[in-house]
């Protein structure tokens, strides 16, 4: 075992007196009861804490470098901490830290609640999805000190982007199970989302249609020459105007004539698009029903893709005539500043709206714009469905009331019977 030397440590002993030998070597502070300064074969050194704890084991406390704490401030931790069990605390933080991480809700979602819940589940795989998906921010924290009003906070700025209350609410059933179940097998001792304020949200308009033009007969907005402006042709100009980023023109214009999701553009791959054939697929793991749809594109839509395709050949072109690495992005919207997908767009979209001068009408609004179009265009319900990606024929009745020239043309086949 290597000596230790006991000197009155200071600055000029550690740089005039300390010789490096290639071995371990241990000063201890003559000044300051337990304050020892170890040297490492490679000259590292740093200052440590010895001393006994209330069992009478000995305990090393790590300070730090003498590049960080010079002799007085040492000391000064030393007397600091004396008297406690810094070197016991701090193994208890490393022990509470790994529970913190076994505890998050990633690792119990897939863990034990997947193998002894979910996967016995007729949709559980799907709740798997919807949790991880729909609580994104939160999985990979603590589930003991989930913050109620972050979780809240994270729903309502999920319902400005445009989610329905009925899907929130759901969302909403399936993380408090998994939270239930987590007390129920003790790995958390209490619930905390089970608050008065994380009540489910009001889904009476949850059946919302807004279209553009919907307001036209008692709206009444003017260009500069005094001629009425609709709101579609509003919306259009502002899309066009110079200020309006490319990006934000195409996405609107994907929206409003494929009636995609806003998820959905947002995920959209260039191998899932077909400008030859006119068409887009979406693949399941992105389409809000789980399930693989392909979407038929009119001209307009194509020729967005088409000039974001040229665009995208170009810049390889020019990659490899510089003789740099072609690197393109599978998504076929992705966001300059971070070169990944977008994840929200309030801040165009709110100046876009502004400038078009609407009034209640959100990104998802395009979507019911789309539907609402095809059925006033007089195409059946089941394939305005079909194109939607709905679920269920209930969920596109709400465009039916769009529709009452078809149940004109209905009643007038009996005036031609009689």
């Amino acid at each position: 075992m290597a000596e230790v030397v006991t000197a009155k440590l200071t600055k000029t002993f550690i740089a005039e007196r300390i010789k490096l030998n290639g071995e371990r070597q241990t000063f201890r502070d003559a000044e300051c009861r337990g304050l020892i300064l170890r040297v490492g074969a490679t000259g590292k050194m740093s200052w440590a804490y010895d001393y006994r704890n209330a069992a009478g084991k000995r305990q090393t406390y790590t300070i730090g470098t003498v590049e960080q704490f010079d002799p007085g401030r040492a000391r000064l931790v030393v007397e600091k901490v004396r008297g406690t069990d810094p070197a016991g605390q701090k193994r208890e933080v490393r022990v509470e830290d790994a529970k913190a991480e076994s505890r998050t809700v990633r690792k119990f979602v897939e863990g034990r609640y997947w193998t002894d819940h979910l996967v016995s589940r007729k949709s559980g795989r799907d709740t798997k999805k919807r949790i991880l998906s729909a609580w994104e921010p939160i999985v990979d924290e603590d589930m003991a000190t989930l913050d109620v009003l972050d979780v809240i906070q994270h729903r309502a700025d999920r319902l400005a982007d445009e989610l329905t209350p009925q899907t929130l609410n759901r969302d909403r059933t399936s993380l408090l199970a998994l939270m239930n179940k987590a007390v129920e097998w003790r790995v958390i001792d209490r619930n905390p989302l089970d608050d008065p304020a994380f009540k489910p949200l009001d889904t009476a308009d949850d059946k919302r249609v807004r279209w553009l033009g919907q307001r036209d007969e008692y709206a009444d907005v003017r260009n500069e020459q005094g001629k009425k402006v609709g709101e579609r042709a509003r919306f259009m100009q502002a899309l066009e105007h110079a200020e309006t980023p490319p990006y934000m023109r195409r996405l609107c214009v994907l929206a409003l004539n494929t009636g995609l999701r806003r998820g959905e553009l947002f995920k959209l791959r260039w191998e899932n698009v077909s400008i030859q054939r006119a068409e887009i697929k979406v693949a399941a793991a992105d389409a809000k029903s789980n399930r693989t749809r392909h979407v038929t594109l009119n001209q307009t839509a194509v020729a967005v893709l088409q000039e974001m395709a040229d665009e995208r050949d170009e810049a390889a072109r020019r990659a490899k005539a510089a003789g740099e690495p072609v690197k393109l992005a599978p998504f076929v919207f992705v966001n300059s500043d971070t070169d990944k997908p977008f994840v929200t767009l309030k801040k165009s979209w709110a100046v876009v709206v502004e400038r078009a001068g609407l009034v209640d009408f959100t990104f998802h609004d395009q979507r019911h714009d789309f539907a609402s179009r095809l059925v006033q265009a007089g195409v059946n319900l089941y394939e305005v469905r079909d194109l939607l990606g709905h679920s269920s024929i209930t969920l596109t009745e709400r465009y039916a009331h769009l529709a009452p020239h078809q149940k004109r043309a209905a009643v007038a086949l009996l005036d031609a019977a009689a």
